[in-house]
């Protein structure tokens, strides 16, 4: 029988979206490695007028984490030409999300006016998916980027409302239907990727297939991947590796390897 969240038990609920409790390795592993390989990066050097450019939002169920430890694919940005940008926000409790939202917008566009880019592929990762999908609903931003690839992400937001991971959110139930992406009216995405580790809970691997669903029916160009020997917290490394399924397709929205 498919998992309900509406009838599960809190505790249920909170099994299905602790992403740590179906990973490869330890959560502490993973966040070492985020920090230990975005470290000694020369972020000028990352971010150049003109090129191709992919723009991350990290996860961290937008309490954790930061864009100094999410430029782990600085070495393939660097070896294939593409500038990278990790966008940085405001964590919860200091924020909420609407707000995080709204600064997410904000540097998004800032980033583009600044470097001109070529290309712009918006990529995102558990919350970070969250947050792309939710800045891709402005059109200022759906007009000018080649795709979303969107990894492991929360689209309706409203079980995390039954989880310990809300109490720095704060969400209602109505608020977290406000900022659900699968609840509101579907912006046209010219492309989009959605991709989870096959290591992953059944809700996380649910909401990638139903988003990917909502937005093929704009007639977006929607590819779906559940990825071999990937979870919640290693998926985002393959995002410019030409031997991935991911790497292929963002590196092909860029204009470096052919679709």
């Amino acid at each position: 029988m498919a998992f309900d969240w509406h009838s599960a038990t809190d505790a249920e609920v909170d099994y299905e979206y602790s992403p740590s409790l179906h990973a490869l390795k330890p959560l502490a592993e993973y966040l070492d490695e985020y920090h230990r390989l975005s470290q000694g990066h020369d972020v000028h050097a990352l971010r150049k007028s003109g090129q191709p450019l992919l723009m991350y939002i990290h996860g961290g169920y937008w309490q954790r984490l930061s864009a100094a430890d999410s430029l782990f694919n600085a070495p393939d940005a660097l070896r294939r030409g593409v500038s990278l940008h990790a966008v940085e926000y405001t964590l919860a409790p200091h924020a909420q999300i609407p707000q995080i939202i709204e600064e997410c917008i904000a540097d998004v566009l800032s980033v583009i006016e600044e470097l001109q880019p070529s290309h712009v592929v918006l990529a995102g990762c558990s919350a970070g998916a969250h947050l792309a999908a939710m800045c891709a609903r402005d059109e200022r931003i759906a007009t000018v980027i080649r795709g979303c690839a969107l990894l492991s992400g929360v689209y309706d937001v409203r079980p995390i409302v039954r989880t310990p991971t809300n109490d720095p959110l704060f969400l209602s139930a109505e608020s977290a239907a406000e900022v659900s992406p699968q609840l509101l009216p579907p912006i046209f995405v010219a492309r989009a990727l959605l991709a989870v580790g096959n290591h992953e809970s059944s809700e996380f691997i649910r909401q990638n297939a139903e988003y990917a669903e909502l937005l093929a029916s704009t007639g977006a160009d929607v590819q779906v991947e559940v990825v071999e020997h990937r979870d919640h917290f290693n998926v985002p490394y393959d995002l410019l590796r030409e031997d991935t399924k991911v790497g292929q397709w963002v590196l092909g929205s860029l204009g470096k390897v052919s679709v």
